[in-house]
């Protein structure tokens, strides 16, 4: 079956704005940046929307958004930030940084919109329509403009409900990798108990006794200089460890920095300061092997350089809830909270013996081959509902058995 084509401009419904710093009572609002949005996951973290004063609100806070709308992050488009507005969100604002994207709903199905805009397709199109060398972006024009295959609403849904149950499969795959984490932060408090309350009575250490902190680089990018990798404050989202770089971004220098900027194995990054307090604090322990690596300047470089500490273990220990919120306790900032070398090595770290730190880190271990072993499954998983979408889209599906 062939399908027509129109451009998506024509088959959404316009959205309405606000200026927060304009309205005449002052209210609470849930807001939706682009520090919100796993682009890995395809989903907005609620965890990291934050409750902002009208008051105080940035100037990209504008746009109203429903549940079920679409969210395109119009930055860095191959990376292909989407999500879909959940329930627990309706009304809230968006960042001007995204495209929203609402479905009329006598034209267009909006999980067969949500579909579009993630397939590679769409990515491609995005990708070859952006400006900006070190910072490619499109516009909400550019998007509106581009044209999606438009079969009849019914085949739309049906379409839709062959790819939901497709998508579910990786779905539970990440399930699975969320309880992973999970158990393994069970297994550290089995062992050593909460980090700030330390109901075994371990003796207290502080940072600065067994290694050193560094802050990063603000990069003043350049064309013409040498790419590196760089992790950023976007790359703390949801995961714990770094061993896989695939998804790091680059950063364009016009010569390397120093040994000091560039991250080492096991090396633990705290995010210092940003505009999403709830990623403030966040921890990261990487591993990059022999890749050139360096790091954001609102970052915070820590390495072991002593015998008695395992570096995995460490950040298990200081991404604990109740470590995070005592860190945090001597964060300075109004709308931007931050941290800094002097908060973190006034941090109390109970030191258990190596002996048991090793035993902890072998566990670890395990979680991470079972983890692996999904990671493979998962990516399997990805290649099969690629090759589903690009059917769907093309009109090659079969659809005599889909429901609605």
């Amino acid at each position: 079956m062939s399908f027509t084509w129109a451009t998506i401009g024509q088959n959404v419904d316009k959205i309405k704005t606000w200026n927060p710093l304009k309205s005449e009572q002052l209210t609470t609002f849930k807001y939706i940046d682009l520090g919100s949005l796993d682009k890995d996951k395809k989903e907005i973290c609620l965890d990291l929307v934050q409750d902002i004063s009208s008051s105080e609100a940035p100037s990209r806070a504008r746009q109203l958004v429903k549940t079920g709308d679409v969210l395109i992050s119009t930055v860095r488009p191959n990376l292909n930030g989407i999500a879909v507005v959940p329930k627990e969100l309706d009304g809230a604002t968006a960042s001007t940084g995204f495209c929203v994207l609402r479905s009329n709903e006598e034209k267009l199905d909006s999980t067969y919109l949500r579909y579009w805009v993630e397939s590679t397709t769409f990515v491609s199109d995005m990708v070859n329509k952006s400006t900006g060398a070190s910072y490619p972006a499109v516009s909400d024009k550019i998007i509106n403009d581009s044209e999606l295959p438009l079969p009849p609403l019914e085949t739309q849904k049906q379409i839709a409900a062959v790819l939901e149950k497709a998508d579910q499969l990786r779905k539970d795959c990440k399930l699975l990798e969320q309880e992973l984490n999970s158990l393994a932060q069970s297994v550290f408090i089995e062992m050593f108990g909460d980090p700030v309350t330390n109901p075994k009575g371990w003796n207290l250490t502080y940072l600065p006794s067994h290694g050193s902190f560094k802050n990063g680089l603000n990069f003043t990018k350049d064309d013409s200089g040498i790419s590196l990798k760089y992790l950023g404050v976007g790359d703390f989202k949801s995961l714990s460890t770094i061993r896989k770089l695939d998804n790091l971004g680059f950063v364009d220098v016009n010569s390397l920095p120093a040994d000091d900027y560039l991250l080492k194995n096991g090396d633990l990054v705290f995010v210092r300061s940003n505009g999403n307090k709830a990623l403030v604090g966040r921890c990261i322990s990487i591993y990059p092997e022999d890749v050139a690596i360096t790091f954001s300047g609102f970052c915070i470089r820590y390495r072991v350089e002593s015998d008695s500490i395992e570096p995995e273990w460490l950040n298990y220990m200081l991404r604990a809830p109740s470590m995070k919120k005592a860190l945090l306790e001597g964060g300075q900032g109004a709308n931007i909270q931050n941290i800094n070398q002097k908060i973190l090595s006034s941090l109390g770290i109970p030191l258990p013996p190596i002996d048991m730190q090793r035993l902890f880190c072998k566990t670890i271990a395990c979680y991470r081959e079972s983890s692996h072993q999904l990671d493979e499954y998962s990516r399997e998983i990805d290649h099969l509902f690629n090759a589903l979408m690009q059917k769907a889209f093309s009109g090659e599906l079969n659809l005599v058995n889909a429901k609605t």
